[in-house]
């Protein structure tokens, strides 16, 4: 089904307050894109003395727009409709209109004329008299006019505006997906052959999977690893970065069997305790090796291995299979420095508790003597984090110091308690 998508100018006229239309200066023009109808306005607008002409009368209440000839060129025909004119006596009642070919935009001086001056209080239109060029930009000036007895001021005029015709008709893009194999574990990457026609700049890729957008980009590939389930797969394509022309493909059905595997996090024990390993996954799963665990037929079993130990995890769901490892580490699970000097010399400056980084829950407390605490941490894994011997920005003197660390892991082992040394 072909579609042809436009963003529709609108023009808001109020009683009170009458805002200038946005057009009436032709370095901001408004582009018409071919069988698109857009609304205009005359009210407030104003002449621009250095882009205005008066090759149909001496502008006084002006608004532009321009459209770009396709591939072939040819004639264009500018209508207008649905005219509402102020009827008081002191404003003119017609609008008028010219085309114009453009050597240099908004320079008068290389314009060359390429319609009559075509004019009307109610629906009229105006025609390219020569055929335009291909691939080229013309102008439309529209005017209010102030002919007429006793008319003193522009017309204030709404309208609606459409350019047609064999110069501007745009060929409108075809677009078909096909892939080779609609089976798939989730995850897999099958190729998405997309084929274009009439599409000269293809500007934007849509993906709809069960008529939910899930990628919009500029790129002409696609990856199904991002398909979570079984589902309809359509793209869009759009062909034009102003006027959106625009096609949708077919749809094709993938039947998508979910499958993954997430070993954890690596955990980190000291000897002779357990730990439970945070697996997850879509499917059945086995530990490779099943030493020292609780159950290698579930996803979270407790392991108990007396030295550093790989874990794999395999899933299967039918003929879909994932992997990932882990891994247990035994022996010490941090390491406590007993003291540091933090004198500025970049040297130990501050208290370094090692392999911090594997435990992002970590709570650090230190106390003085008298059982003040004078520092504590969540997440201990980078530097500037660690305590610098300092408390509420002063130093703090030469002493022995309590410490409380919690790792927060689920261990049994969480807990440590000692004695951190301040040297100056």
């Amino acid at each position: 089904m072909k579609k042809f998508l436009a963003i529709i100018s609108s023009v808001l006229i109020s009683t009170i307050v009458l805002a200038q239309p946005d057009n009436d200066d032709c370095a901001d023009a408004v582009r018409l894109c071919p069988g698109v109808v857009y609304s205009g306005t005359t009210v407030d607008a104003t002449a621009n003395t250095t882009s205005d002409d008066n090759f149909c009368e001496t502008p006084e209440a002006t608004v532009w727009y321009m459209f770009t000839s396709n591939d072939a060129g040819g004639t264009v025909t500018i209508d207008f409709t649905n005219m509402v004119v102020d009827p008081t006596p002191t404003k003119g009642q017609q609008l008028k209109a010219i085309v114009y070919a453009v050597g240099s935009a908004c320079d008068e001086s290389t314009y060359s004329i390429y319609s009559a001056c075509a004019n009307g209080s109610t629906d009229f239109s105006v025609t390219t008299a020569l055929a335009c060029d291909p691939n080229t930009t013309y102008y439309v000036q529209v005017l209010a006019t102030t002919l007429g007895a006793g008319v003193t001021e522009p017309g204030d005029i709404t309208f609606d505006i459409e350019a047609s015709g064999p110069g501007i008709d745009a060929s409108y893009p075809t677009v078909s997906i096909a892939a080779a194999n609609f089976d798939l574990c989730q995850g897999d990457n099958e190729p998405i052959n997309i084929t274009i026609s009439d599409c000269g700049d293809t500007t934007r890729y849509d993906w709809y999977y069960d008529g939910s957008l899930i990628l919009s980009t500029t790129e002409d590939t696609f990856s199904t690893e991002i398909l979570p389930d079984t589902g309809d797969l359509q793209l869009i394509v759009f062909c034009d970065e102003v006027c959106n022309i625009s096609d949708t493909s077919e749809i094709l059905t993938f039947n998508v069997t979910p499958i993954s595997a997430n070993a954890g996090s690596d955990k980190f024990i000291e000897e002779g305790a357990s730990v439970v390993i945070e697996g997850e996954g879509s499917g059945t799963p086995s530990w490779t090796p099943s030493d020292y665990l609780s159950n290698s037929g579930e996803f979270q079993p407790t392991a108990s291995p007396p030295e550093t130990t790989e874990y794999w995890l395999v899933v299967e769901n039918g003929n879909c299979s994932a992997t990932d490892n882990m891994t247990v580490h035994v022996g010490s699970v941090i390491v406590i420095y007993s003291g540091f000097t933090p004198n500025g010399d970049n040297i130990n400056d501050k208290w370094v508790i090692g392999n911090a980084s594997q435990f992002p829950n970590m709570e650090v407390y230190v106390y003085d003597r008298s059982g003040q605490k004078v520092f504590s941490a969540t997440n201990y894994s980078t530097e500037d984090q660690w305590w610098d011997g300092t408390y509420k920005g002063k130093p703090l003197p030469t002493s022995a110091y309590f410490y409380v660390i919690d790792l927060n892991s689920g261990g049994s082992n969480d807990v440590y308690k000692g004695i951190v040394t301040i040297v100056r």
